[in-house]
C-alpha cells in the first residue's frame, strides 16, 4: 500500500516560480491595453487582473462561496477560538491563505483554513485570500495530512481522525486495530527494535514496507503501521497518547471539546470510573464531573488533579489488610478436624470447643459488620 507523503499533497497549487513566464505575458498585455486607450480598457484590465491573481497562486474568494469540509479532522472549533483568531486577523491581517478545492457547482470546499474562514465571517469580511488547488484523489486523507502538518489539532479530534483513516485504509474494525497495534509494539519492544521502527517515519513508502518486513511485520499488522507511518506519526505515540482518547467517557469528551479540558487531565480523570471505585455509573459520573469542573475553573495541574483523585479513591476503596498468619494456622487446624476426631473427643472437650468457637464467631461478626 503506497500512501502519498504530506509534501506531495499540494503539488497542484499554482506556484509563483513556475508561472513567471505567464505572469510576464499578462503584465505585458495589460501595458499594451493601457497604451491602446481602448474603450473596453477597464473591463479588459479587470479580467486580466483576475487571471494574474490566479497565475500568482492566490485569489480573493467570496466567503459566501466557501463550504466547510464535513469530514475534516478538526471537530472542535469553539466560539472563543474563533474570536481569538478574529482579533489576530483584525490586528495583523490575513498572513496565510486558506486552501480551497473547487466544486462542480461553482462553489469551493475548504481543505485548510477552517478557523481563519470562521474568524473572517465573524469579522463580516466579504472575501478571503485563498489558493485553489485541484481536488486530490483522496480528500479525507489530504485533509488529515493538512491538519497534522499545519494545525494544532485537539487530541481527541486527532485520535478520531487518525483511527478513521486507519479503518478506511485497512478495512479493519477499531477493536482489532487496537489489539493488533498493542501486540505489534509489544513484540517490537521485546525484540529491542523500537528505535528501528521510529526511524521508518522519515523514509519513503517503499522503504517503510521493506523496513517493516525486516522487523517481522507483515499482512494486516504491516498495513496498520504503514498508514500510521505515512501520516508522519510515531506508532508508539499513537498507542500511548491517541488510542486512550477514544475510550474516554462522553462527559470527558464533551469537556475536552467544549470546555478546553486538556488531554492529560482527561486521561487522569478517566480513572474515576464505576469499575475502579466499585460504585454505580451514576455516582462515578458525578464525582468525575465535579472534579472536571474544579480542574477547569481552578486551572489545576495534572499532578494536583492526581492528588485529588487519590483522595476520591481512598473514600471508596478500603485498603486491603494483610493476611494473619495466626488466623491462617487456625483455619488449617480446624479444617483438619474430622467427624472421627469429634467422636473420639469427650463431651467436656466438645462443649468447650463449641463455646470457644461461638465466642470467636461473635468477634468475627462484629468486625465484618463494622
Amino acid at each position: 500500500m503506497a500512501l502519498p507523503k504530506i509534501g506531495n499533497k499540494f503539488n497542484n497549487a499554482i506556484q509563483k516560480t513556475d508561472q513567471e513566464q505567464k505572469i510576464a505575458e499578462l503584465q505585458a498585455e495589460i501595458e499594451n491595453l493601457r497604451n491602446s486607450q481602448s474603450p473596453e480598457l477597464e473591463k479588459e484590465l479587470e479580467k486580466l487582473r483576475e487571471q494574474l491573481e490566479k497565475q500568482s497562486g492566490e485569489a480573493e474568494i467570496d466567503l459566501d462561496l466557501i463550504d466547510p469540509n464535513p469530514n475534516q479532522p478538526r471537530q472542535t472549533i469553539t466560539s472563543s477560538s474563533i474570536q481569538a483568531k478574529a482579533r489576530l486577523l483584525k490586528k495583523h491581517g490575513q498572513i496565510s491563505s486558506v486552501i480551497l478545492v473547487p466544486q462542480d457547482n461553482g462553489r469551493y470546499m475548504l481543505l485548510d483554513g477552517q478557523l481563519r474562514w470562521e474568524a473572517a465571517s465573524f469579522l463580516k469580511w466579504e472575501t478571503i485570500r485563498a489558493v485553489v488547488v485541484t481536488p486530490p484523489s483522496d480528500l479525507d486523507q489530504s485533509s488529515l495530512l493538512t491538519f497534522l502538518g499545519f494545525e494544532d489539532l485537539n487530541p481527541l479530534d486527532k485520535a478520531e481522525a487518525v483511527f478513521k483513516e486507519i479503518i478506511k485504509c485497512t478495512g479493519l474494525e477499531l477493536d482489532l486495530i487496537s489489539t493488533s497495534l498493542g501486540t505489534i509494539l509489544k513484540r517490537i519492544e521485546r525484540d529491542k527494535k523500537t528505535k528501528e521502527l521510529t526511524k521508518l517515519i522519515a523514509l519513503s513508502s517503499e522503504e517503510q514496507q521493506v523496513g517493516l518486513e525486516s522487523l517481522g511485520v507483515v499482512g494486516e499488522e504491516q498495513n496498520i503501521l504503514l498508514v500510521i507511518l505515512e501520516l508522519g506519526l510515531n506508532p508508539s505515540s499513537v498507542k500511548a497518547n491517541l488510542m486512550p482518547m477514544l475510550s474516554l467517557p462522553s462527559d470527558l469528551k464533551n469537556a475536552t471539546r467544549q470546555k478546553g479540558l486538556k488531554a492529560a487531565h482527561a486521561l487522569a480523570l478517566s480513572i474515576i470510573s464505576a469499575k475502579t471505585l466499585n460504585i454505580t455509573e451514576k455516582k462515578a459520573a458525578l464525582e468525575r464531573t465535579n472534579l472536571t469542573q474544579k480542574v477547569i475553573s481552578e486551572n489545576l495541574t495534572v499532578a494536583e488533579t492526581r492528588e485529588i483523585i487519590k483522595s476520591i479513591k481512598a473514600k471508596y476503596l478500603k485498603p486491603k489488610k494483610l493476611e494473619s498468619k495466626e488466623v491462617k494456622a487456625a483455619i488449617d487446624k480446624i479444617s483438619k478436624l474430622s467427624s472421627l476426631s469429634f467422636k473420639e473427643a469427650s463431651s467436656e472437650q466438645l462443649e468447650e470447643l463449641k463455646v470457644l468457637l461461638n465466642k470467636q464467631l461473635g468477634e468475627i461478626d462484629k468486625i465484618l459488620s463494622s
